[in-house]
Order: structure tokens, then sequence, then C-alpha cells
């Protein structure tokens, strides 16, 4: 789940649920109980495990929640829309040329390498970002190192996230949730 779709790859936190059996199309909703079960789902595979990425999900996750989900007063917000401007999944997809864009050509092409982002989307034509392959193997067809990758991956999803902090947010439901 955490390399599909369905986790917001660039602000972590879940989508309510996804439309395939891949985890790649989310339903883009976010609610509150799924954030707060599947950060703990993943906080304990970190710990049966030791995989960095269970962790790295996990405090993103709680991240996401606090930043978004939490009321001034400390409460928690129930969740957030779908939709903005009124179009499903605006606010979290994107096209090669808008990362390209954002990031220039060359880091640009390995965010859409990683990410799988093609120009015919995923998603009605944009796409939903998603970690089909490792980077070991994204790196080794690209010819660079895990390292640069990785860096190239880190450096842009900052870069994204804050672009899309500027896009028309979602609606959230500030219903707080007490239980």
């Amino acid at each position: 789940m955490a390399r599909g779709g369905i986790y917001d790859q660039l602000g972590g936190g879940f989508h309510r649920y996804s439309v395939d059996e891949r985890w790649l199309i989310p339903h883009f909703e976010k609610m509150l109980y799924d954030n707060a079960l599947l950060s703990r789902l993943y906080l304990r595979a970190f710990h049966a495990t030791g995989k960095a990425l269970y962790r790295r999900v996990a405090e993103e996750t709680l991240e996401y929640v606090a930043r978004e989900m939490t009321s001034p007063e400390g409460g928690f917000y129930s969740a957030q829309d779908a939709d903005s401007e009124g179009v499903e999944g605006k606010f979290f997809v994107w096209t090669p040329e808008e990362i390209k864009a954002a990031l220039g050509d060359e880091d640009g092409d390995l965010f859409n390498q990683y990410f799988d982002v093609t120009e015919g989307g995923n998603f009605e034509g944009s796409n939903v970002l998603s970690v089909p392959r490792d980077s070991n193997v994204v790196a080794h067809l690209a010819g660079i190192s895990q390292e640069h990758l990785e860096d190239v991956i880190s450096r842009g999803r900052e870069r994204l996230f804050t672009l899309r902090e500027r896009r028309a947010r979602p609606y959230r439901d500030e219903k707080v949730i007490a239980s």
C-alpha cells in the first residue's frame, strides 16, 4: 500500500481506499480513522521487521495528521475531501511537464521514472505518484548511483510538496473526532 497511489507520496497519509487491485488509484478522500489505524500498523511493522520504509510511512502519516488534521485546540478533524475545484484528485495528481518545470529536465526525468509518471498518465490524463520499482532498479536502468537517485527523489518530493501547497486545497471536514 505504501508504494501505491493510495499513499500520498508527497504529503504522507493514506487516501480512503483504492479503486483497483494494485493500490494505485485511490478515492482521494483522506479519513482520520484510516490514518490513525494505518500509522499504528506501520509502526508495529517497523518494530517487527526493522524496515526503514515502514518507519518512514508511519512518521509521514503522523506528520500529515499533525499538519492537516489537527485543530489549533488540539482536536482531530474527521476528513479531507477528494475534490478540489470540483475535480476529484486535482490537488494530488501531476503531469510529466509539471514535474520537469519544477525540477528541471534531468531531475524531472529521474523523478518521473521513479514515480512511474508517464505522458498518458494513470488517472484521467494525469498521474497519481506510485513507486512500482525499487530505487536500486531505477538507478541501474538510469546508469546512476542509488544515492544520487535518492537525493533527486528527496529534493523533488520537497519541491513538489511546496508547489502543491499553493494549489486549491480539498475541503476539510472540521468536525472534531473525540474517540
